[in-house]
């Protein structure tokens, strides 16, 4: 299927949702499946479609520094438990844009680079507005139930982490240590959330994302 093509079904089925408040909208899949590049074009053909979206990710709710770390820069199991704040992802945005909730929400809780808590003044959503949430460990069973519509982005750990190594060569000081980084850590990590977590088994859709070019469902 071309891509295009494929992220036009993924707009119609949001789109189709009957829901009484914003949509809340993830994708999850294992570190560098795909997530991100998918996030960003679905948010664009929703706004083709003259729809308000607004795009964050997991990754802008870390943990501090001394937290993310206290297990060690390299360890999977350290990545798996401590790299989020699941307590203000969902405080700050999931709950608030539920059936229930205020609307007011928050798209970031933690500067990552001056390792701050980040305290923005709260921003009000509509009924109609599309959230699109990225992350590797969205589809966690403590959080899972949080979302409207659930995508899983399957690919390969071999094409994700020669995709993710060539991304990240620069950041960890060469290709050799990248996909070290991403054996040990990232996918181990990964691993362990398929495992527990059967996110393909939560989730709305599977996108097999081996063929960037040519993704299909499964």
């Amino acid at each position: 299927m071309l891509r295009r093509e494929l992220v036009s079904k993924v707009a119609d089925n949001i789109l189709d949702l009957q829901l009484h408040h914003p949509i809340r909208v993830a994708i999850s899949g294992i570190t560098a499946s795909g997530k991100t590049t998918l996030s960003n074009e679905l948010a664009e053909e929703l706004r083709r479609r003259k729809k308000e979206v607004i795009r964050t990710s997991i990754d802008n709710f870390h943990n501090p520094r001394a937290i993310r770390y206290r297990q060690g820069k390299d360890s999977a199991i350290g990545y798996y438990e401590d790299a989020h704040d699941y307590q203000a992802f969902k405080e700050k945005l999931l709950i608030p844009l539920g059936e229930n909730g205020s609307r007011q929400y928050q798209t970031i809780s933690l500067d990552l680079e001056k390792d701050e808590y980040v305290n923005l003044e709260q921003q009000l959503a509509n009924d109609d507005t599309i959230f699109i949430v990225d992350g590797t460990f969205l589809l966690k069973k403590e959080l899972v139930h949080f979302f409207d519509y659930k995508i899983f982005v399957q690919t390969d750990y071999e094409i994700a982490r020669e995709r993710g190594a060539k991304r990240e060569t620069s950041a960890f000081g060469g290709y050799e240590k990248a996909e070290e980084m991403f054996l040990n850590r990232y996918h181990a990590a990964s691993s362990l959330y398929l495992k527990e977590h059967n996110p393909q088994g939560n989730a709305d859709i599977v996108i097999n994302n081996n063929d960037v070019g040519s993704p299909y469902f499964l």
